[in-house]
């Protein structure tokens, strides 16, 4: 059972190396953490929305769904 999925989506333009790209997926990630910890598992999906790799502020940078396990608050 999947309890949680995470899509990034792929930045434009494309980065020029791999440790550049993977420190975009950390800041994306970083911003997820603060999305999911505020829902308190009261939220079970919405977008990831940041600053995109070019700058522009409020910018979907991807989705997540929680699919809770747990059956008590």
């Amino acid at each position: 059972m999947t309890v949680l999925a995470i899509t990034i989506t792929d930045p434009s333009p494309a980065f020029s190396s791999k440790a550049a790209e993977v420190q975009y997926l950390k800041r994306v990630l970083e911003t997820f953490l603060i999305e999911i910890g505020r829902g308190q598992g009261t939220v079970t999906s919405g977008s990831i929305i940041g600053q995109s790799a070019t700058g522009t502020p409020n910018t979907s940078l991807g989705s997540w769904t929680y699919s809770p396990a747990a059956t008590k608050p």
